[in-house]
């Protein structure tokens, strides 16, 4: 039981970190320096940045064998939810307010359809971590935390 708590922990401090992380590029100017403000910004490059750090796991874990599998699970899954926000974000240059809102309800349907599918991979590979595996990935020093 206190597994599953643990597990959504690290998936939120997972999907937070990415998206806090990309404030800096978001600040640096998405798509040649205007569009997309912060908000936009972190759900545009967050998913990315999951993918990303995902791959840094396997070595700060040392992971073996099936937390190798459930964990190439998760970072195919990331790096689908990477690429559908990547799709969503590509024509992120609206004018119009209500343009920009849609745009903002798309982003962020996306964002949570992305976090709906990573739970449940990530409940799994957070199941095949040891208690010291476990300790390490609560301690990870996640971006942007």
């Amino acid at each position: 039981m206190k597994s599953a708590p643990r597990c959504l922990l690290v998936t939120v401090i997972i999907l937070s970190a990415a998206s806090l992380a990309s404030v800096a590029l978001a600040r640096g100017g998405h798509h040649g320096g205007g569009g997309v403000g912060a908000a936009g910004g972190n759900l545009c490059i967050g998913a990315t940045l999951l993918d990303i750090r995902l791959s840094s796991l396997d070595v700060i874990l040392r992971t073996t064998g099936n937390q190798r599998t459930a964990l190439e699970e998760l970072r195919k899954v990331a790096k689908q939810n990477s690429d559908d926000m990547s799709r969503i974000c590509a024509d992120d240059s609206p004018v119009s307010l209500p343009a920009k809102l849609t745009a903002a309800e798309n982003r962020l349907e996306a964002a949570l359809t992305g976090a709906r599918r990573l739970m449940p991979v990530a409940q799994k590979f957070y199941a095949t971590l040891n208690d010291e595996q476990k300790a390490q990935a609560n301690l990870v020093d996640w971006p942007g935390l």
